[in-house]
C-alpha cells in the first residue's frame, strides 16, 4: 500500500467523465465502511464529529462509523445531535479487543442501537498475518476463526446470528476465510438472517484467501449483498483496475451490490472524495447513473432501514 497519494492515477480513473454527475450521485449518499479516530495503532484521519461535519459539505446522507477496539454506537447517538441534517449509525467489530466473538458484546451493542455487527477483522486468521506484515503491526493475542475443525459455525457465532436477527442488524462477513464466508451464509440462509454483506472480496492486501468470482456470484444468488469499495481501486489501496471490479458488479447484478469506500485512514483521501472517484471510475467503465444509484443509496437505506427513521 502506498504512503502517498497518486493524483495522476487517481485523475485517469475518472478522466472524460461528466463531474455533474458523479456530484448528483453523491448527494443523499450512505457510505457504510468508514473507520474512525482514535483506533489503537492505526492513524485515522478524523474523528467521528470531524467525519460528520466532511460528509455533510459532501454531500452525504450518512455512514457508519467502523472502529475494530470499540462499539461506536455511543459517538453515533452524540454526533447525531450535533449534526442532525447527516445520520451516523454504530457498529461493532470482534476484533481482538472486544474480546473476539463476543456474543454478550453484540448484545449489548444491539440494545443501544447498534445498526451493523462486522465478523473479526485484524484478528481473523485469514487476516492477522497478512496485515501486521502489510501494516507493521505487532496485534498480540490469538488469530480468531469462526468455524471448528470440521468446518461447522462454533456455538457463539450461533448465538451472535440469533442476536442480529433478533434486533434486525446488518452483519458484515470481515476478514473471514471463503470456508468461513460459506458456512456463516449457509446458516444466516437456515436462521432467516437476510442482511449479509460480503466484505470487500475483491480485497488482496488484508486477505491471505479470496473468494473466487464464482463463490460471489453463488452468494448474491442467495440473496446476500456484495461489497465493493474505493480502496479497492484506489493507488493507496489495492490499485485493483476499476473494470476487473465493474465486471464482477455485472456479474452477481448491481442491485446486488453496495459501494462503500473503507476509507477514513491515512493516506487514503477523505470519504467524500473516495466516493467521487469510485463513482466517476465505475460510470467511466459503463455502469449506469441508475445502477451507480442503487448502490450507494437503494441497498444501504434498505440494509440501515432509513425509511422506518423518516
Amino acid at each position: 500500500m502506498s504512503e502517498e497519494f497518486d493524483w495522476d492515477y487517481a485523475l485517469e480513473l475518472t478522466q472524460k467523465v461528466d463531474d455533474s454527475v458523479v456530484g448528483r450521485l453523491l448527494q443523499g449518499a450512505y457510505d457504510m465502511h468508514v473507520h474512525i479516530e482514535p483506533e489503537p495503532w492505526m492513524t485515522r484521519r478524523y474523528d467521528t464529529l470531524e467525519t460528520a461535519l466532511h460528509a455533510r459539505e459532501m454531500g452525504l446522507a450518512g455512514f457508519v462509523a467502523k472502529n475494530r477496539a470499540y462499539c461506536t454506537e455511543a459517538l453515533a447517538l452524540m454526533v447525531n445531535r450535533l449534526v442532525p441534517d447527516i445520520r451516523v449509525y454504530g457498529s461493532i467489530t470482534l476484533d481482538g479487543e472486544v474480546g473476539g466473538l463476543n456474543h454478550r458484546a453484540v448484545l449489548a451493542a444491539a440494545d443501544m442501537g447498534t445498526k451493523v455487527v462486522w465478523m473479526p477483522v485484524f484478528f481473523s486468521a485469514n487476516s492477522m498475518r497478512v496485515v501486521e506484515r502489510n501494516f507493521g503491526l505487532d496485534l498480540g493475542g490469538r488469530a480468531i476463526t469462526i468455524v471448528d475443525g470440521s468446518g461447522q459455525l462454533l456455538p457463539e457465532v450461533v448465538d451472535i446470528l440469533g442476536v442480529v436477527k433478533d434486533y434486525d442488524m446488518v452483519l458484515c462477513t470481515g476478514h473471514i476465510a471463503p470456508r468461513e464466508v460459506k458456512a456463516l451464509a449457509n446458516r444466516c440462509a437456515q436462521m432467516g438472517v437476510n442482511k449479509l454483506v460480503i466484505t470487500h472480496p475483491l480485497s488482496t492486501i488484508v486477505f491471505e484467501e479470496t473468494l473466487s468470482s464464482d463463490e460471489t456470484v453463488a452468494l448474491a444468488k442467495a440473496g446476500f449483498v456484495i461489497e465493493h469499495c474505493a480502496q479497492t481501486i484506489s493507488p493507496t489501496g489495492d490499485r485493483i483496475d476499476p473494470a476487473v471490479v465493474a465486471d464482477e458488479i455485472r456479474a452477481v447484478g448491481p442491485e446486488n451490490c453496495l459501494l462503500t469506500t473503507d476509507f477514513g485512514g491515512t493516506p487514503h483521501p477523505s470519504i467524500g472524495e473516495g466516493m467521487r472517484m469510485f463513482i466517476g471510475a465505475l460510470l467511466k467503465r459503463g455502469l449506469t447513473e441508475q445502477e451507480i444509484e442503487g448502490m450507494v443509496k437503494t441497498t444501504p437505506c434498505r440494509l440501515l432501514n432509513v425509511a422506518d427513521e423518516d
